[in-house]
């Protein structure tokens, strides 16, 4: 086995020296003179966007070596309406100065993919930029191919800033790698979709058995043991069979069989993930131990909904995972499907506090708030 092993690496590191010499250029191009920055922009949304609500999209600029001259402008699909007309904002702007505005917008419909944009439109300073290049301490060659590139340049410079985000009834994301749900039970409750969903679940199973059979024989050799705690996580695959036993867990919890979904939830919180040695588990976990809580509620088994829930806060309250907003949302639930008013109002405003623009939240609060009144 040994000697396989270096076989196999060597093989590697040969192909991946002749991919370097197929792929490699015959010489060496030298990168393009590049202008100096000589302004500074940014655009975003300065408040957390929320379905039906209204959200200001802002736009800063800075000059950094001239005076500045220019339009900035706001294009908007149907995902946004204008308060007012969307008129361009004109600038001028003396060396070293600053100016922001602002673009106040409403969201009343659901959107997801349909980006908004923050065009900004500058008189290139052509004479400006080429008395200081001109003036640059750098290589006759190199100055004399940028001045070459600022004269051919337009008199009109133009960049755009796109901003994209989702809003949904429920909840908005305006950072879309930060949003981790997939849709929202009856009673609320959080369920996280899987990488698989194309995939049938007599192929999943397959995959299941043919990753354990895998990975046990490479923890039972000694050689590629030593190799996988090296953390050159090459062979195990590790992170596909946790996302397997995801998938395979997900599949019979939508299918209604609990049994069979507790048990590869079981396969996967309480054996794969403090087993695997290479792969980071925390998110994986984290998602599939709220599907497992959703599902002990569902059940009747409130006291270990309960447990699982309160492991939860403590691990993500340790990293300051995001996703402790959906733990606090999902107790929330539980205390008022329970009728205890008062405690399920404190968890859903620790949810808000997370996350202003988790409308379902809010939503929440205001039936709260309401059935107080009404039973006073």
């Amino acid at each position: 086995m040994k000697t396989s092993l270096i076989k196999f690496l060597s093989a590697a590191a040969c192909f991946a020296l002749l991919f370097f010499f197929i792929t490699a250029p015959a010489s060496a191009t030298p990168p393009a003179p590049k202008i100096p920055d000589w302004f500074e922009s940014r655009a975003g949304f300065n408040n957390a966007l929320e379905f039906g609500a209204i959200a200001n999209v802002s736009c800063e600029l800075k000059s950094l070596l001239f005076d500045i001259t220019g339009r900035a402008e706001c294009v908007l699909t149907d995902a946004a309406k204008p308060l007012a007309p969307l008129a361009p904002v004109h600038f001028n702007l003396k060396k070293g100065e600053s100016a922001s505005f602002k673009f106040p917008l409403h969201f009343d419909k659901e959107t997801h993919s349909k980006p908004l944009a923050v065009k900004i439109f500058f008189d290139f300073p052509k004479k400006e930029m080429l008395a200081y290049v001109s003036a640059m301490n750098i290589d006759g060659e190199e100055k004399n191919a940028l001045i070459e590139k600022i004269k051919s340049a337009s008199d009109l410079y133009e960049i755009t800033h796109s901003l994209d985000f989702i809003i949904t009834k429920n909840e908005s994301f305006s950072q879309l790698d930060k949003g981790v749900y997939d849709n929202y039970l009856k009673n609320g409750f959080l369920i996280k979709s899987f990488d698989f969903k194309n995939m049938e679940l007599a192929a999943i199973l397959s995959e299941i058995k043919r990753y354990e059979e895998f990975i046990a024989t490479v923890r039972k050799t000694p050689e590629l043991k030593t190799y996988l705690a090296t953390g050159m996580d090459l062979v195990s695959s590790e992170d596909k069979y946790l996302n397997y036993l995801y998938a395979a867990a997900y599949h019979y919890y939508t299918a209604g069989d609990h049994s069979r979904a507790g048990f590869f939830f079981d396969a996967l919180l309480d054996k794969a993930v403090k087993e695997a040695q290479n792969v980071d588990t925390s998110e994986i976990f984290v998602n599939a131990a709220v599907n497992k809580a959703v599902m002990l509620y569902e059940l009747g088994k409130k006291k270990e909904f309960i447990e699982l829930a309160e492991k939860l806060t403590d691990f993500c309250v340790k990293r300051s995972d995001a996703r402790l907003r959906y733990i606090y949302y999902n107790i929330a639930n539980y205390h008022r499907l329970a009728s205890d008013i008062k405690a399920a109002e404190t968890y859903y405003r620790r949810a808000l506090a997370l996350k202003p623009a988790f409308t379902a939240c809010s939503n929440e609060i205001k039936k709260l708030e309401e059935k107080k009144q009404n039973d006073k």
